[in-house]
């Protein structure tokens, strides 16, 4: 762990994980959203790197890194349960508005609370995000296939649910 992280276990109503945090308690919160196969501790090194007037926060998410092993997801909400886990942490730390950054998965959770949450962020920041439709391969705000077959689409085609 980078020297002036902070890592300490949250319980919240949804989940109980470990979150990073960095910065003073008082400064403006960002919470940061990790990708797929990977946890908070990717978010390390531009968490010690924000400026000081900024509170770094970030969880493993659901299935990953330190995350509870028995808190599951279930598929057929979407991202769901990552999205109400990340309101979750943020009601258990007092925060009520914060900068949201989300990776690849991060920023398709990202997309999810800015549909339901949108009064908690000041800003949102996706990086490599997929189409709030799913998995890539899809266009217009209809989320139409980009072909025919649905190549790329990742599980879209397997259950129409999701």
């Amino acid at each position: 762990m980078i020297e002036g992280i902070h890592a300490r276990t949250i319980a919240t109503s949804q989940i109980r994980t470990r979150v990073l945090t960095c910065g003073p308690d008082d400064a403006t919160p960002v919470l940061f959203l990790h990708g797929n196969l990977s946890s908070a501790t990717w978010w390390e090194s531009t968490m010690i790197s924000l400026p000081a007037e900024y509170r770094a926060i970030a969880a493993d998410q659901r299935g990953f890194g330190d995350a509870d092993p028995g808190a599951k997801i279930d598929a057929t909400r979407g991202l769901g349960d990552l999205a109400e886990d990340a309101i979750a942490l943020l009601d258990q730390l007092g925060v009520e508005r914060a900068h949201l950054v989300g990776n690849s998965l991060g920023g398709v959770v990202a997309w999810r609370l800015i549909a339901e949450h949108p009064y908690r962020w000041i800003t949102v920041t996706q990086v490599d995000p997929a189409s709030p439709f799913g998995f890539g391969s899809s266009k217009d705000a209809e989320g139409t296939p980009c072909w025919d077959d649905y190549a790329g689409s990742g599980a879209g085609p397997i259950n129409p649910e999701l």
